[in-house]
């Protein structure tokens, strides 16, 4: 059992933006478990590499295209499977990052870990009411980010963290790759990407100059996300929203 703060509850995953996984056969669930599946297996089957294969980084070209939406439902979506244990890293400095809505932004994480690596990681980490998904927070450090994510330490925490959660699906939710440099200073030091598109908005040159960014992870997946899908091919009670 892991030490730390108070466990967050389900109103406070639902502020940070996590859908119902109760209704089983919505189309936001599908879509969702169609990604799960090919991340898995990279991660976890034959040909993985313990501590490397288990980080995904997530990511965007612009800001707004979904990839903090992603990143919860989809950490969400794998801990319920009830398969595998997912730590949820905020590794996004910017004030709208996802844990300003959990209601842990003034909670030490990441950047703490970075500015001070004598610190232990596991009292840092969060519980939530789904049992195999835990949270570590962005950290304190949010002035100094720039300069931590360009150490040589940031991406050594990280391997580390992988090593050390080895069994765990580690997701980083980053900053889009247009507007900082972080993703590419993560890219080489994770096994998985997962680059979310805007459909009919984020352009081609876009994606394309954000690729070559993040080229140094040897495996990139690319995931439509806000495509509009007609009403004949919608089902279940999640079929206003848009899907990935």
């Amino acid at each position: 059992m892991l030490q730390g703060p108070p466990t967050i509850d389900a109103v406070a995953l639902e502020r940070g933006g996590m859908v119902d996984w109760s209704r089983t056969r919505s189309r936001i669930s599908e879509e969702f478990r169609l990604v799960q599946r090919q991340i898995l297996r990279a991660a976890f089957g034959p040909g993985a590499e313990p501590g490397f294969s288990n980080l995904l980084m997530v990511t965007s070209a612009r800001p707004g295209e979904g990839k903090s939406f992603t990143s919860v439902n989809l950490a969400g979506s794998i801990a319920r499977q009830g398969d595998h244990h997912v730590l949820l890293v905020d590794a996004d400095s910017k004030r709208d990052s996802f844990c300003y809505a959990l209601g842990l932004a003034e909670m030490r994480g990441l950047l703490d870990l970075v500015a001070n690596p004598k610190l232990d990681p596991s009292p840092l980490i969060v519980k939530t009411p789904i049992d195999r998904l835990s949270i570590l927070p962005v950290g304190r450090e949010r002035e100094r980010s720039a300069e931590l994510f360009s150490t040589k330490e940031m991406t050594r925490l990280i391997q580390s963290l992988g090593r050390r959660y080895a069994d765990r699906l580690l997701v980083l939710d980053a900053p889009p790759c247009l507007s900082t440099s972080d993703p590419a200073v993560l890219a080489p030091v994770v096994g998985q990407i997962l680059f979310v598109v805007e459909a009919d908005r984020t352009q081609r040159d876009e994606v394309e100059a954000s690729l070559d960014l993040i080229q140094a992870c040897p495996n990139i997946t690319l995931v439509l996300n806000k495509q509009q899908i007609s009403s004949r091919y919608t089902f279940g009670a999640y079929s206003s929203y848009y899907t990935n």
